[in-house]
C-alpha cells in the first residue's frame, strides 16, 4: 500500500495537541489511578506500558476492569501512535492504524474517542492527497457491488406481514400492548440514507475509502455459529476481511458481528440515521425467560457484515430491536414467547456463562429432519458423509431430545436491502445471510 509523507501529510501540529493533551492530567482525572511509575512510562516507554496495560486488562472479567488501565492502553496507545508518525518508516501508516484500532477494540477509548478520529481524519486526508496525484491500479481487483440481487428465495409458509412507510404514531399503538407487540417489517423508512443512495454500503471501493484503503481493524467471528465447537474471534484488518471471507472462501465463515463498528469509525454513522420507531415508548414486559435489563438512555447500535451463509443461532435479545437492512438479503424466522418451552433454552454452560437466551435447538438440523419446516428445501444438500442408517439414528435423537419442537408455531420473512424488521424483546429468532449482507441492529427499551 501506497505511504503519506508523515511531516507533510499529518500535520505535526495535531501531533503536538494530542501530545500536549496526553501530559494534562486534570485533577479527578481516572488516568491518575495507575499510579505514578505507569504514568511515567506513557512518554519514554509506550510499548512497556502498553504490556503492563494489557495485562491489567485481562486480569479480571472485562466488566470488572478500572477505567484506569483502559486509559493506560489508550493513552500509551496515542504516545506510540505519535511517535511512529514524528519517524516515518516502512509502512508506517498502517502500524499507526493497527496501533490506535487496538485500543478502540480492547478498551473502547474513554476519554480519547475525539483524539484517535482527529488521527485518522489527518490519516484519510493524506491518503485521498495521495490518491489524487498517483493513477495507480489496485494490488486486488474488488467487484462494484456486493451484492445484486436474490436469485432462488426460500419458499415462505407463514410469512411476517409488511408495511409501507409506518409512522411513528402508528409504530407506538403497535407495542403499547404486549399482545400487538409482533413482528412486522417496515419498507421505505430508511430510504433517505446514505447508505443506500449516495454513500452505498454496496460498494465495496466506497467502504475500503472510509477504512483508510482497508487498513483498519475489526474483530470477527470465526465458525458456523457461537454454539459451535472450535468457533473463535479473531481481529484481523477490513481488507484481509474482504480478501479472505467476502470476495472469496478461505473454507471457515467469517462474519463481523454485533460489532459497534459504527462508533470506532464514525464517519459511516454519518451514513446512517435511528429510525425513529427506536423512541418509542413500550411498556416493560412481564415474560419470564428475558432478564430485566436497566433503561436504555439511547438506542445500541452494532453492525452485522459478512458472506453468503452466515448463521445467527435460534436465540432471543433482552431489548427490542429494528434491524435495518442496508446490503442484501436475509432469512429470519421468529418464534413468539409463549414458544419458549418448545424451543429448549440453554443452560449455564461448563465455562459458567449463562446461556438462556440461546436455544438448544440447531434449525438447520430441526429443517433437515422435518421438510415441511424447511423453506429452502429445493436447495441441494449435498452429501453430509453419513449413511442413510446413521443419519437416521441421529434424526431420532434429535426427536427424543426435542419432542415438542415440530409443533412451535412461527414466522418467516426473506429481508432485503432498505427494509426494517421489528422484533419484540423476547421472541426467539434465527437469522441466515442469503447473499453477502450489510445490516445494523438499533436495540431500544
Amino acid at each position: 500500500m501506497d505511504q503519506p509523507t508523515p511531516a507533510t501529510s499529518t500535520p505535526l501540529h495535531i501531533v503536538r495537541l494530542i501530545q500536549e493533551e496526553l501530559i494534562t492530567a486534570q485533577g479527578g482525572d481516572e488516568i491518575l489511578g495507575c499510579g505514578s511509575p505507569a504514568l511515567a512510562l506513557l512518554p519514554h516507554d509506550p510499548d512497556t506500558a502498553l504490556e503492563f496495560a494489557y495485562q491489567k486488562l485481562h486480569d479480571v472479567p472485562y466488566k470488572e476492569v478500572k477505567t484506569c488501565w483502559r486509559r493506560l492502553y489508550t493513552d500509551a496507545a496515542l504516545w506510540k501512535a505519535t511517535k511512529m508518525i514524528e519517524q516515518g518508516g516502512e509502512d508506517w501508516t498502517t502500524h499507526v492504524v493497527r496501533t490506535l484500532d487496538m485500543a478502540l477494540i480492547l478498551t473502547g477509548a474513554p476519554g480519547r474517542e475525539d483524539l484517535i478520529e482527529s488521527v485518522f481524519k489527518a490519516l484519510e486526508t493524506a491518503l485521498q492527497k495521495l490518491s489524487k496525484k498517483r493513477k495507480r491500479k489496485r494490488e486486488d481487483d474488488v467487484p462494484e457491488t456486493f451484492a445484486d440481487g436474490l436469485k432462488n428465495g426460500p419458499k415462505l409458509r407463514f410469512q411476517i406481514a409488511r408495511m409501507e412507510e409506518l409512522s411513528l404514531e402508528g409504530f407506538q399503538t403497535r407495542i403499547s400492548r404486549e399482545e400487538t407487540q409482533i413482528p412486522i417489517i417496515i419498507t421505505k423508512a430508511i430510504d433517505h440514507w446514505p447508505a443506500t443512495t449516495s454513500r452505498a454500503w454496496n460498494s465495496p471501493s466506497y467502504l475500503l475509502k472510509k477504512t483508510l484503503d482497508g487498513r483498519r481493524l475489526v474483530p470477527i467471528e470465526i465458525g458456523r455459529s457461537y454454539t459451535e465447537v472450535g468457533w473463535s474471534q479473531k481481529i484481523i484488518s477490513f481488507h484481509e476481511f474482504l480478501q479472505q471471507y467476502i470476495f472469496t472462501s478461505s473454507g471457515d465463515t467469517g462474519y463481523l458481528a454485533q460489532h459497534d463498528l459504527l462508533t470506532q469509525i464514525p464517519s459511516l454513522r454519518n451514513d446512517i440515521s435511528t429510525p425513529d420507531y427506536c423512541f418509542a415508548d413500550p411498556p416493560p414486559h412481564k415474560l419470564p425467560h428475558i432478564k430485566p435489563v436497566a433503561p436504555l438512555e439511547e438506542p445500541l447500535l452494532n453492525a452485522w457484515f459478512g458472506p453468503k451463509g452466515t448463521i445467527s443461532p435460534l436465540h432471543t435479545d433482552p431489548y427490542h430491536n429494528v434491524l435495518a437492512q442496508v446490503v442484501g438479503y436475509k432469512y429470519v424466522r421468529l418464534y413468539g414467547p409463549k414458544e419458549t418451552d418448545r424451543l429448549y433454552p440453554r443452560g449455564v454452560d461448563a465455562s459458567g456463562i449463562d446461556m438462556h437466551n440461546t436455544s438448544r435447538i440447531d434449525l438447520d438440523k430441526a429443517m433437515a429432519i422435518y421438510s415441511d419446516l424447511d423453506p429452502f428445501k429445493n436447495e441441494s444438500k449435498g452429501d453430509n458423509g453419513a449413511g442413510h442408517d446413521e443419519q437416521d439414528q441421529a434424526n431420532q435423537e434429535f426427536e427424543d431430545h426435542f419432542p415438542n419442537f415440530k409443533d412451535a408455531e412461527y414466522v418467516e420473512a426473506v429481508l432485503g436491502p432498505g427494509e426494517c424488521l421489528y422484533i419484540p424483546v423476547g421472541w426467539w429468532h434465527y437469522v441466515r445471510s442469503l447473499t453477502p449482507s450489510f445490516s445494523v441492529s438499533f436495540w431500544f427499551n
